[in-house]
């Protein structure tokens, strides 16, 4: 198997920046949605931008690819925006004819979020959204059939490094941390993993949580704000 190019989907977004930083010396895409971000990634070394539209022109005909889904659908799900599903469609056509492009194997790793697994009442949109693109990313694999894979990654809050103070924060993952787990999960077989000591510690409680209402049910629970846990952890950019 040849040395495959890494294509990054959401290259600005703290993770996409971190992820820039682990893949330096290798071959690199990065995907621009728009003029805007290809304009913000000018300076950017060691990576060749592309425009989303362009993208899959830069794909050797049988290269091996990876593709690092850092950022897919809404940024803020909560406060929808009439083209939200039209945004989301062309994202993932990006993504479509990426694979297309080539007749070589694909992995594309995809940052889904712990919320995805049994959202929160106040979190609904989100997770719905995140198990929306899963499943899309799943049946682009399955029409290209065994040469394209999937992973999902389910974490939980993602903070930079410097960031760090309390006993909750180091339970976080770090961005550089999850970036190095993205190249890891790259190299194996296509699973699904729940990141982060915090992600691992939510799951086990909203699953007892889920428990407890099933056997004793309650009336409909008030929304509340999103706590810093479950709070947009993977889309770091500002909105167009």
């Amino acid at each position: 198997m040849s040395t495959p190019a890494h294509i990054l989907i959401g290259p600005r977004t703290q993770l996409g920046s971190a992820l820039l930083k682990r893949l330096e010396g290798q071959d690199v895409v990065a995907v621009a949605r728009h003029e805007r971000d290809a304009t913000a990634l000018s300076d950017l070394a060691g990576a060749r931008v592309v425009l989303a539209a362009d993208a899959a022109g830069v794909v050797a005909p049988d290269a091996d690819l990876v593709l690092h889904v850092c950022a897919l659908g809404p940024i803020h799900p909560e406060d929808p925006r009439p083209d939200d599903a039209e945004q989301f469609a062309s994202e993932l056509a990006t993504i479509e004819a990426l694979v297309a492009a080539t007749t070589g194997s694909v992995r594309i790793v995809f940052v889904s979020s712990v919320i995805a697994l049994a959202p929160t009442p106040d979190r609904r949109l989100y997770g719905g959204w995140k198990n929306l693109a899963e499943e899309h990313l799943d049946r682009i694999a399955v029409h290209h059939g065994a040469r394209v894979s999937v992973s999902v990654v389910y974490p939980g809050r993602i903070i930079a490094r410097a960031d760090r103070s309390g006993l909750s924060d180091r339970l976080s993952s770090t961005f550089e941390k999850l970036a190095r787990r993205l190249l890891a999960e790259a190299s194996r077989k296509p699973r699904r993993a729940v990141v982060g000591l915090d992600a691992k510690v939510w799951s086990a409680l909203r699953a007892m949580s889920l428990v407890v209402h099933v056997v004793r049910p309650s009336g409909t629970p008030a929304l509340t704000n999103s706590s810093d846990l479950t709070s947009t952890i993977d889309r770091q950019e500002a909105r167009p």
